[in-house]
């Protein structure tokens, strides 16, 4: 820091010092704003595990306080998870995507990919294999009566990923069931 004497001895700053401290603001503040605007992207965005929860939980909830069947179903063309009642009224939808950026994905192929597959009884010396086929225990949607629902999976498929996510999901609280290691 460069300090000069007045006449009068007051000391001030050079102006090559004070554009230089308004630039490294101006730099920051680009900076910050950068990032800002990915967290508010990032935020419009839910992980289909946690929404597939969600409906999952409300699924219960319409089945136990309406004393009827309510089914979980899943709408490929908007990425959302439907409940409804027996005669196909929407009881709630969880949508995955906000609705300005479904039809971008759509048009790239990037929704998510959902399969119901109920639970097969279990069989064999260790009691851990069905004795059914996985294609045959695929269901277009999962049943809740009065508050429990057939056991079931869920696999979700999301375009670019490796990994497919598997989901069991309790039918007696609905929570989805810890994996075993």
């Amino acid at each position: 820091m460069i300090v000069r004497r007045r006449p009068g001895g007051v000391r001030a700053f050079t102006l090559i010092e004070v554009l230089l401290v308004l630039a490294l603001i101006g730099v920051l503040i680009g900076l910050v704003s950068i990032n800002a605007g990915a967290f508010v992207e990032a935020s419009k965005y839910e992980p289909p595990a946690r929404v597939l929860g969600k409906a999952v939980m409300d699924s219960f909830y319409f089945a136990s306080e309406s004393k009827r069947t309510t089914y979980l179903s899943y709408w490929e063309e908007n990425a959302t998870f439907l409940v409804s009642d027996g005669t196909g009224k929407i009881l709630a939808n969880h949508g995955i995507f906000e609705k300005e950026d479904l039809e971008e994905l759509r048009e790239e192929d990037l929704l998510p990919q959902v399969i119901f597959r109920a639970t097969g009884p279990l069989a064999g010396l260790s009691g851990g294999d069905s004795s059914y086929d996985d294609d045959l225990l695929v269901v277009g949607r999962v049943p809740f009566h009065f508050g429990t629902s057939m056991p079931f999976q869920v696999e979700i498929e999301i375009a670019g990923e490796e990994e497919v996510e598997m989901i069991e999901f309790d039918p007696f609280s609905g929570y989805p069931v810890a994996k075993e290691e």
